[in-house]
């Protein structure tokens, strides 16, 4: 497989570079102790910041402010029973929510046992690198954050060690022969502008192994690896580098897109007849109407008390195909959204997400659009193949005419 790394290959060049970082870990516990805030903070904790408050650190706070809060009830996602979860059609709740729901509280797609089953579901990591961000400033903003060298107030933070430091220790940081060459940054600083959310520390970490970074990627199982996840978990299935899996899941996209925006053509044309059609059983239905009552005009002490009847049987006739042809603009136009939604979304995390983040949500996207692109197009022709007409062939006919009028023109189907 190009691009591929055989695991002997993996196993024999990682596991010597590895050895040198297991013996740095057991020499520094309390460093790997004293890391900075977690991705999503334990809601226990009282912030002592509302939602809505208006923080001076820019518009990436304010726009965090508003996504890391769950659409349903209102809560900050958390790791306590608060995960910011993807549903299959790309908007975020909390998986307390959809535990209760069952569908989305958004757009009410129902859940698959399939593929909407809450173990099924992915971590939506880029709002949880949001949520990150803005308990990081907060803290930082409320001096909740304290620098891991002399427990003061801290306002700095090393992207490489991602750990947080005073003004002084930040200096001694950036001067250590060890941890010179590191990047330090302000801690407002984060929220000046998007790509922040990708900038809070270098590497991804691994959920399991929490001090390795995601360096692989495991193509069997659609899944990030360390190293030594690689080699204890994953021996014998087929691995690439995480950038070369990023790189051909965004060129699937980039394929994908155009398709899907093909097949949404044809199905946005498939509306626009569907309307026409609509349109034609109205002028279709108003003009037999006219005919049938200037009939009954003529006629109408022999045809007043068969008169309703007639029109009523008409009324249904319109009402039966109006209603089955909205449905099938709305069958359609709900599809057109859902893959729209998906456009959208794959269009978004290729701007803003990071490598691991896109992996994680690949194959749903992927296999949405798939779907959606691989379908054949329903025909519409079959929903009004029978006019709706009254058109008697004369007038002495009246009588055998009018009680057969309704078997012949009004109650096919």
């Amino acid at each position: 497989m190009p691009n591929c790394l055989s695991n002997k290959m993996l196993i024999s060049n990682l596991s010597s570079r590895h050895s040198c970082i297991d013996r740095t870990m057991l020499a520094e516990p309390q460093l790997q102790s004293a890391r900075s805030v977690s991705v999503i903070p334990d809601s226990s904790v009282d912030s002592g910041v509302e939602s809505g408050s208006n923080f001076s650190s820019g518009s990436v706070l304010q726009d965090c402010s508003t996504q890391v809060h769950c659409t349903s009830c209102t809560e900050r996602y958390n790791q306590l029973g608060k995960l910011p979860k993807l549903l299959p059609c790309f908007h975020t709740v909390c998986e307390g929510c959809i535990q209760i729901q069952g569908s989305c509280p958004i757009c009410n797609e129902k859940l698959e046992p399939g593929n909407g089953a809450l173990s099924n579901l992915k971590v939506n990591y880029y709002v949880a690198k949001m949520v990150e961000i803005f308990n990081l400033l907060e803290s930082e903003q409320t001096e909740r954050l304290k620098c891991m060298g002399c427990n003061r107030a801290a306002h700095y933070r090393c992207m490489k060690c991602s750990e947080n430091y005073c003004q002084s220790h930040s200096e001694f940081h950036q001067k250590s022969r060890a941890t010179h060459d590191h990047t330090v940054i302000a801690v407002k600083d984060v929220a000046k502008n998007i790509q922040s959310l990708s900038a809070v520390r270098d590497q991804e970490y691994c959920a399991v192994h929490t001090t390795r970074s995601l360096e692989l990627y495991c193509l069997e199982c659609d899944k990030a690896l360390c190293s030594l996840c690689c080699i204890t978990q994953h021996r014998a299935h087929n691995t690439c580098g995480l950038a070369s899996a990023a790189h051909r899941a965004k060129r699937e996209l980039d394929e994908l897109g155009p398709k899907a925006g093909e097949k949404m053509s044809a199905e946005k044309q498939k509306v626009i007849l569907l309307k026409k059609m609509a349109n034609g059983v109205e002028k279709d239905h108003e003009q037999a109407k006219r005919n049938l009552r200037e009939f009954c005009g003529r006629m109408i002490q022999n045809l007043r008390g068969r008169e309703s009847e007639l029109l009523s049987q008409l009324s249904s006739r319109r009402l039966t195909l109006i209603k089955a042809i909205n449905n099938r603009i709305q069958q359609t136009e709900d599809k057109l959204k859902m893959v729209q939604q998906s456009k959208d979304f794959a269009e978004k995390i290729q701007k803003n997400w990071s490598e691991v983040e896109i992996l994680s949500v690949r194959k749903q996207i992927v296999d949405r659009l798939r779907e959606f692109s691989d379908a054949t197009t329903e025909s519409v022709d079959n929903i009004y193949v029978t006019p709706i007409r009254f058109a008697p062939s004369g007038e002495d006919a009246l009588m055998q005419g009018i009680w057969t009028f309704k078997n012949r023109y009004l109650l096919k189907s």
